[in-house]
């Protein structure tokens, strides 16, 4: 029995299966267990539970002092979601990369490759240790950079504020113009601190790093001349004033509410609700007419014109437009309508009834309401709105007010010849 035994392990000992066996039995072992502690790493951040915005089970609350909210509940299961994750993701590596060199080391083929990987990681490390040494000095510098500029636009921050608030007056210079200044004077602070640190960043001297710069500076003095000549347009229209957000405007062709205004475009939303993006190139080289600028102050004079023929009197119509006007909405009780006659046409007289509102985004219902009251006004009154030439060549006809307004005894009129011809009648002559 002892023969046996002795000789069973002498077997597992030196025999090639039996050590063949043993490193399979390690691998397996160590995969089991490599599942197994990944589970249990799995529950124990379920457990915790910040990857679901709770911490065990409970929900993560906002930090307040008094009735000052200082972090938000929300933001600090972002953040806490973040750490867990990549703290799980350090431990799930870190299991993987001890399973890899319990797997690696059974045998003989690869068991140095551990060791290599180790030595190589090993030296990267001290390298970059050294050169972050060595860093520390420019490091120093470039937070020392970073620090003032940070604090020089919060005080900059802080005087724009001022005057956008308008709790800080400065001569000539507009309430409007405070957040676009800013955003430029913000640009230039950093870009100067850059400047200044660019030198000191790691690898800023290799060529391969200049070369990059240089092709990147082909590449937008290149491809960039329209965005940078809308750019330029785009700050010039704001320091130009020539409209602000929510003001009515019309734009060469288009016409509505400005929705923003951006270094690039210009994007207006039309009274049919459509928003249109007009570049600032486009913007500057056409004419603007701002409806808003002063329609709060003094309003804005809304006009249509009428041709009525010389054979009603003016007066008469004078007050026929006036009444129209009262039967409008939206206007300005406070300043009268009043009627123009801009010209004595050769069948006609001009009249332009003038209103005046403060509403100017309503300017196209105040159109269409002063047209129906027009039509309804001369209507009562038996008179048409119609070209006299047209009515002096058709007689007898009937006249095209609506039959509401006509007398029930009306009855077309008989053709006139002497508004027609003077004199004797013409005579053809025959052609033979």
């Amino acid at each position: 029995m002892s023969e046996f035994l002795n000789s069973l392990l002498d077997f597992f000992t030196h025999s090639e299966e039996a050590k063949f066996v043993q490193r399979v039995i390690v691998v397996v072992v160590s995969a089991f267990l490599l599942l197994v502690s990944w589970w249990i790493v799995k529950r124990i951040f379920r457990w915790i539970g910040t990857e679901d915005g709770r911490v065990f089970n409970r929900e993560i609350r906002s930090v307040k002092l008094q009735e000052q909210e200082l972090l938000n509940g929300e933001e600090i299961s972002k953040l806490s979601a973040t750490f867990t994750s990549f703290i799980r993701r350090v431990v799930n590596i870190v299991l993987f990369a001890t399973f890899s060199v319990i797997v690696l080391t059974q045998w003989d083929s690869t068991c140095h490759i551990p060791e290599i990987v180790w030595n190589y990681l090993s030296s990267k490390y001290l390298d970059l240790q050294n050169e972050f040494i060595e860093f520390i000095p420019n490091l120093v510098f470039i937070f020392t950079v970073g620090f003032f500029t940070h604090f020089l636009i919060r005080i900059v921050k802080l005087i724009f504020d001022g005057v956008d608030r308008g709790r800080i007056h400065l001569n000539g210079f507009y309430q409007e113009w405070a957040r676009p200044t800013f955003v430029l004077v913000r640009l230039l602070l950093m870009v100067f601190a850059f400047v200044i640190v660019f030198p000191y960043l790691p690898g800023s001297q290799s060529p391969a790093l200049q070369g990059l710069s240089i092709f990147i500076g082909i590449l937008v003095s290149l491809g960039s001349t329209s965005a940078i000549t809308n750019i330029i347009s785009g700050i010039a229209i704001t320091y130009m004033r020539a409209f602000q957000t929510g003001d009515r405007v019309r734009i060469a062709e288009t016409t509505g509410d400005i929705v923003e205004k951006s270094l690039l475009v210009t994007r207006i939303r039309t009274p049919k609700n459509v928003v249109i993006s007009v570049p600032n190139t486009m913007v500057m080289n056409n004419h603007i007419v701002n409806y808003s600028t002063h329609a709060k102050d003094a309003g804005i004079v809304l006009h249509s014109t009428v041709t009525i023929g010389y054979d009603v009197p003016w007066r008469q119509v004078h007050e026929l437009l006036i009444a129209a006007a009262a039967d409008i909405e939206f206007l300005d009780e406070s300043r009268p309508a009043f009627v123009l006659q801009n010209a004595l046409g050769d069948f006609s007289v001009e009249y332009e009834l003038n209103v005046v509102s403060r509403h100017p985004r309503k300017t196209p219902l105040i159109y269409s309401q002063m047209h129906q009251a027009i039509q309804d006004r001369f209507n009562e009154a038996g008179i048409e709105i119609m070209s006299p030439s047209f009515s002096g060549i058709r007689d007898a006809n009937q006249v095209t007010i609506p039959e509401e307004y006509l007398q029930k005894d009306y009855q077309a009129q008989p053709f006139k010849f002497s508004q027609l011809i003077t004199g004797k009648p013409r005579v053809e002559k025959d052609p033979q």
